[in-house]
Order: C-alpha cells, then sequence, then structure tokens
C-alpha cells in the first residue's frame, strides 16, 4: 500500500448552479402515498426531474467518473459505508437524516443506486448531485445493477420508459444514465485498511495496485492479461466482472469456486486472508448480497472477522428485512467499525413470530415527525 497515495484535487464545495438547483428540487420535494405490492400505503418522494437536467448531470458525471482511477484511495478521516440502494429513495433520504449530510460526514456508497425498487431514477439523480457537489466527501463505486444488461431486465429501463411517457424520451434518459455508469470506478481502498467493493475479491487480482493498471479508455496488458477499461459495459470474466460479481463461499467451502449466479466467482476464508496479507488490509466490506441469515442485522461478518457483507436496503422486494449502514473511525491502526440498524417494522423474529421492538417502532414515528419539522435545517447544510 506504501506506493498508493491519497489525491484530492477537487475542491471541498463544487458551487454549480445547475447541480444545486436539482439537489434542491429532490430534498424539498413533498411525499406522495402510493399503494404498495402488499395493498399497504407507502410514501415516495413526488419529484419532477426532466430530461434536459439529466443530460446536464450525468454528462458532468461522465467527465468526473472518468477522471477518478478505478481504484479509489480514500483518507482516514471518518466515513460512513452504504452497499445496495435499490431505487428506495426515501430510505436513502433517512440514511442521510440519521448519519448527517455532507459535508459534515463522509460516505462511500458501494453500488446498485437502481433496479428492483420504485424511484431508481430519483436515488441515481440525488447521489449524483451529491456527488457532484461534495466530490471529497461522496464517493459512488459501480454495482453489478450499474450496467446496461441488468437494468434491463430489471427495472430501471421500465422506469425510465414510464415516467416520462415517451418511449423515445425514456430511451434516451436510459441511455445517458447507462454511459455514466459504464465510467463510474469500481473499487475504494480506505485508510490503507480497508478494501471495499460491490462484490469483493477476483482471483485475476494479485495487488489491488492492479485494479489501476489501465487508464481510462486505455488498454495495457499484465502479467495475468486481465483488462480494464472505462467508459465500458462490465464484462462477463475478468477483474472486472468479478468485483461487482463475486461472492463469499457458502460456510465449509474454502478456495475459488464457481458461482451459483453462472458469473464469476465464490472466494473463501483462505484467499480472503491471503488477499488481506498481500495487501496489508484488515477488512473486506462488499454489498450485492441479502440472504436469511442478515434478515436481522442487515449484516454479516464472515471469515474470522475479515468480511462483512452489508446490505442497506430495508424491506427489499417485501422480504421485510432490517437494513444497515457502517460508520468506520480509524485509531491508530486500527478500524473502529460501528453499526447503524434501520428497523422494518414487518420484521418478525422467527424464534417467537413477534415483531421486533414495538417501543423503537414508536420511537422513530415519534423521531420521523421530528425529522420533519427540522427538513429545513438539512437543506441549509447541503
Amino acid at each position: 500500500m506504501a506506493s498508493v497515495m491519497v489525491i484530492e484535487k477537487s475542491p471541498k464545495i463544487n458551487h454549480d448552479d445547475e447541480v444545486f438547483a436539482l439537489l434542491y428540487k429532490i430534498l424539498s420535494s413533498k411525499l406522495a402515498p402510493t399503494i404498495g405490492e402488499d395493498l399497504e400505503k407507502i410514501y415516495q418522494l413526488s419529484v419532477e426531474i426532466t430530461p434536459s437536467e439529466i443530460a446536464k448531470l450525468t454528462e458532468k458525471m461522465k467527465k468526473s467518473f472518468l477522471e477518478q482511477p478505478c481504484l479509489l484511495v480514500i483518507g482516514n478521516e471518518p466515513i460512513t459505508v452504504v452497499a445496495d440502494m435499490h431505487g428506495q429513495s426515501i430510505h436513502l433520504l433517512r440514511i442521510l437524516m440519521t448519519c448527517d449530510v455532507p459535508p459534515a460526514q463522509k460516505f462511500l456508497f458501494l453500488g446498485d443506486y437502481v433496479d428492483r425498487g420504485t424511484q431508481s431514477v430519483a436515488v441515481i439523480c440525488l447521489l449524483f448531485c451529491l456527488k457532484h457537489r461534495y466530490p471529497n466527501h461522496v464517493y459512488l463505486l459501480r454495482g453489478n445493477h450499474e450496467d446496461v444488461n441488468t437494468t434491463l431486465n430489471y427495472g430501471f429501463y421500465d422506469e425510465c420508459l414510464e415516467q416520462w411517457k415517451s418511449e423515445e424520451i425514456g430511451e434516451i434518459v436510459w441511455r445517458q444514465f447507462v454511459e455514466t455508469f459504464n465510467c463510474m470506478p469500481l473499487a475504494a481502498v480506505i485508510g490503507g485498511k480497508v478494501f471495499c467493493s460491490h462484490g469483493g475479491i477476483s482471483p485475476s487480482m494479485e495487488t489491488i495496485e492492479d485494479i489501476n493498471s489501465v487508464s481510462s479508455g486505455h488498454l495495457i496488458s499484465t502479467p495475468k492479461n486481465f483488462q480494464i477499461e472505462r467508459p465500458n459495459i462490465v464484462p462477463p470474466y475478468g477483474l472486472a466482472c468479478d468485483l461487482l460479481w463475486s461472492d463469499p463461499a457458502q460456510p465449509g467451502r474454502n478456495g475459488w469456486g464457481l458461482s451459483h449466479r453462472g458469473i464469476s466467482f465464490t472466494y473463501g476464508k483462505s484467499v480472503v486472508d491471503e488477499f488481506c496479507y498481500k495487501n496489508e488490509i484488515s477488512l473486506v466490506i462488499r454489498g450485492h448480497q441479502l440472504f436469511k441469515e442478515m434478515y436481522p442485522q442487515g449484516c454479516v461478518l464472515r471469515f474470522g472477522g475479515r468480511l462483512i457483507s452489508l446490505f442497506s436496503a430495508l424491506n427489499y422486494e417485501g422480504h421485510r428485512n432490517n437494513s444497515s449502514v457502517l460508520k468506520l473511525e480509524f485509531v491508530g491502526q486500527k478500524v473502529k467499525v460501528k453499526q447503524v440498524q434501520y428497523r422494518c417494522r414487518h420484521y418478525v423474529q422467527l424464534k417467537n413470530h413477534e415483531i421486533l421492538a414495538c417501543q423503537d417502532m414508536k420511537q422513530a414515528q415519534k423521531q420521523s415527525r421530528k425529522n420533519a419539522s427540522t427538513m429545513g435545517s438539512v437543506m441549509g447544510r447541503i
């Protein structure tokens, strides 16, 4: 890690009137009730984002992402790590309100901002605006759903077509987003000790510096002949694919294995230990998965504390799961990890079939009313 340096040339705040106007529009939008799949009333942001605003925003973000390396190197200041959001705009706002907003707090998002949920456009526009305004305080990685093929099949493409009521305009907007996704960085190292990517690690990677072995738009060969090019779609195999698609192996399995997804690999404790040893890494944080073991906490610790799988979307596709984000602080050479959990009010503890923390829900409702009254102060800080 000694050869990798933290470079932050961007200003603390990027004063761009167009981006700020869109950011203000999103954050000041009203909540509109709608009926969810389970026939329950839910709330969404009522915001109209124009194709012109998206065209300008995505053009700026493509340039911004390509100016960054594939591997982001972030300093050891306190930071909040957020995993999959999948179009949950209200929950994203809840996370920002409970964890503080930039520039008071740094954020690293691990990808999968779109698909599955109902407000992917609002989520990705909000995150792009925050990234553009606070380039040194908001970091966005690419997930496997930030790609042409997944967005065609899992909801984002359809949302774009439905939102503008014109197939032609909707497809243009979708393509502008996809072209921007093709430019995003793929991994990050925080404080020289914490490695983060959407899926995990890769058998094509000897050291983390390999991720930056290719400059934007230029291919070069490496000892293992893997290639990362930006802008580009997610390839079907290789380092870039694995960083977004790989998974930890099932308990009892070690080394590398073929993934049940039909793409990329699984990795066991031995290869994670070897990866951490070679790169002087203490912890690997990734998203990408929600399995039953994660329902109560929104995250799970594996491989002797070397790996955390994190999931930040609440009640994902009706699974009634809780979710989490992680707050990281560095004390000397040690990393302190604090979990911030968000409870789904439908979450049922399987042991006794009772809804957890009813008192917590009452407190949450009180806090929600309080948050609504203080939204103006949040806007002031943004």
